[in-house]
């Protein structure tokens, strides 16, 4: 038992690391995006450049946004307001939902019913049975 509990621990220490991380790629990917619109719009180039500058930081961001997204699904678990039962959600289900910071409108696997899902970090023993 003592055991398991130490594996949560670790798990639970991994995942808000990782959220962590989620936040950094989120800004840095934001941040290049918008350097590279204003690099073309306040410094004199050829229109292409400017297309290709714009391109390339929306790459970045987009690549951002679905690795961040991907870190969201896989760290912690969502609860399910109405049963309270605790899962990781598919990657599908975590990109197409509407969401509120981390908490999103999901089908709960469980219950099978939607509602507004927080993210969890922790998961007692008791809920592995």
């Amino acid at each position: 038992m003592e055991r398991k509990n130490e594996i949560l621990q670790q798990k639970e220490d991994a995942d808000k690391l990782l959220l962590k991380l989620e936040i950094v790629i989120g800004k840095l990917s934001c941040l290049f995006w918008f350097a590279m619109i204003f690099i073309a719009a306040f410094v004199q180039m050829h229109d292409w450049i400017r297309v290709l500058l714009i391109s390339i930081g929306l790459i970045v961001f987009m690549v951002g946004v679905l690795f961040a997204i991907k870190i969201e699904q896989v760290a912690g678990y969502y609860e399910c307001a109405k049963c309270a039962n605790k899962y990781i959600p598919t990657y599908k289900s975590v990109f197409w939902s509407a969401h509120i910071g981390r908490t999103r409108y999901m089908k709960c696997p469980h219950c099978n019913e939607k509602s507004w899902q927080k993210k969890v970090l922790k998961k007692d023993v008791e809920d592995f049975k």
